[in-house]
């Protein structure tokens, strides 16, 4: 046997010539659904089956016509098993799609620009600084206007909003952006001796919902749903989307710094039990995966964050996780992760789960469009 077909049977025994769902979860149990990895270069990827995976089907191709491998094609058969209990899948890096990736750049000029800096944790923050955040209004009968907002989201381009897949309901009627305070249809605060008000909100309907595919209702696996608005909204100094980490050099800056200082918004429950009716901030650390609590179990597209004394709440669902950086020459928030899940009483657990927006990146650009 040659040097070249000992290297192609070692790869094929390795990967598994055989059609089939993976068994991703190296306990014999099947998943439904692809889970998400880490490529050998550091990229979000997809546990798959490698055929559909074009370039390492590539590889295999060129190693069944017996030509030569690049340095690049052998790292890739070297470093491409999802788990060694698996010999079906290989880590597929996800990639985007040109057109939602050159929609999503289009706002770079305007995205995550920020009216206030100097907010604190747990406070209400400066109205109008965080332009993106959107409230998700269900038909709820016999309630207050207030609690028939149950989650929040945030504007990624004038048509989408994004949340948690979990906040979607057949009950979910309409989107509010431009709003602070809930309880009045105008919204006016005193600076110094000058009384600024905000421009009336927009209240827009959901034409549709796309829910991540791999969505699971009971472990919030892929906790991600985009809402496509009926219209496009009004963009203005206080509507306007959040910068997501669609830059290699934004995610390398997230992923490589640990134990970050991040923010979370939200109109969710407070510290008397009521929902606020003014968005809040809080201050929290994000952690690495394996620092949350013992017995969860954890996705690489989950996101384990600081939940002691600041914390999300309820109705904070679908809200932003938020990163400062200096986005295209300028001091923005980049959105890094989706509130989904956390301790069943608010700021008394250690961690809470979040889902990571930058291994989504790639989906949200195949679902978005003009």
């Amino acid at each position: 046997m040659t040097d070249m077909q000992s290297l192609l049977l070692a790869f094929c025994l390795i990967v598994g010539l055989k059609l089939g769902l993976a068994d991703i979860s190296g306990n014999g149990t099947e998943r439904p659904y692809p889970t998400y990895c880490t490529t050998f270069e550091e990229k979000p990827g997809k546990c798959i089956h490698y055929k559909k995976c074009p370039y390492i089907a590539e590889v295999i191709t060129r190693l069944k016509a017996k030509k030569q491998l690049s340095e690049r094609d052998h790292e890739i058969m070297a470093n491409s098993l999802c788990s060694a209990n698996n010999q079906k899948v290989v880590c597929c890096e996800e990639f985007n799609n040109d057109a939602g990736w050159e929609l999503l750049k289009a706002y770079d000029p305007i995205c995550g620009e920020f009216g206030d800096s100097k907010v604190t944790g747990g406070r209400e923050i400066k109205m109008g600084s965080r332009p993106w955040m959107a409230l998700l209004k269900y038909n709820i009968t016999d309630v207050s206007q207030r609690t028939s907002f149950l989650c929040g989201g945030t504007l990624i381009t004038s048509r989408y909003v994004l949340t948690a897949a979990h906040c979607i309901r057949p009950n979910l009627l309409s989107v509010r952006l431009g709003e602070h305070r809930i309880s009045t249809e105008q919204d006016c605060d005193t600076y110094g001796s000058i009384e600024t008000c905000l421009p009336p909100y927009q209240d827009v309907p959901v034409e549709k919902f796309i829910v991540h595919e791999g969505f699971h209702a009971f472990t919030l696996f892929y906790d991600i749903a985009l809402l496509r608005l009926d219209r496009s909204v009004t963009i203005t100094s206080f509507v306007k989307p959040i910068c997501l980490p669609i830059y290699e050099e934004v995610k390398r800056s997230i992923w490589g710094n640990k134990n970050q200082h991040q923010k979370v918004t939200g109109w969710g429950i407070t510290d008397n039990s009521l929902p606020s009716d003014v968005p809040k901030e809080a201050d929290v650390i994000r952690k690495s995966l394996s620092e949350c609590a013992p017995g969860r179990t954890l996705m690489d597209n989950q996101l384990c964050v600081s939940a002691f004394v600041q914390d999300s709440c309820q109705g904070d669902s679908g809200g932003p996780l938020l990163y400062s950086y200096l986005y295209q020459g300028q001091q923005r928030f980049v959105q890094t992760g989706i509130v989904s899940k956390g301790p069943k009483n608010c700021g008394t657990g250690s961690t809470a789960i979040y889902s990571d927006v930058t291994r989504f990146v790639p989906w949200i650009t195949q679902n978005i469009e003009i």
